[in-house]
């Protein structure tokens, strides 16, 4: 398998939208966001949008990143702590697709 995604993106948090990668999602199209950990480490960040096809979106991020986005996030979106890692998104982990 090939993963054809850029190794860093662009993110940026605004007071009306989030950007990824010069893409825009204005706060209305995101349901809500979890911080996924494993162990005691902050690994992704999951936006759960409110499409059909395409339902989250997963962000790398670590505790520092993660801390950050506790006081900004909850702000504009609603946090879902019900999201652990499936046992799809380990081995997707483990293999780095």
């Amino acid at each position: 398998m090939e993963n054809n995604s850029e190794s860093n993106i662009s993110v940026k948090i605004k007071s009306l939208w989030i950007s990824i990668n010069k893409i825009f999602y204005d706060y209305s199209r995101i349901s809500s966001y979890s911080i996924i950990y494993e162990w005691e480490n902050a690994v992704i960040l999951r936006l759960n949008l409110n499409k059909k096809l395409l339902k989250y979106i997963d962000l790398k991020i670590n505790n520092e990143i993660a801390l950050n986005l506790k006081e900004i996030l909850p702000n504009y979106l609603t946090a879902d702590e019900n999201w652990e890692l499936s046992f799809i998104d380990k081995i997707i982990k483990i293999l780095k697709i």
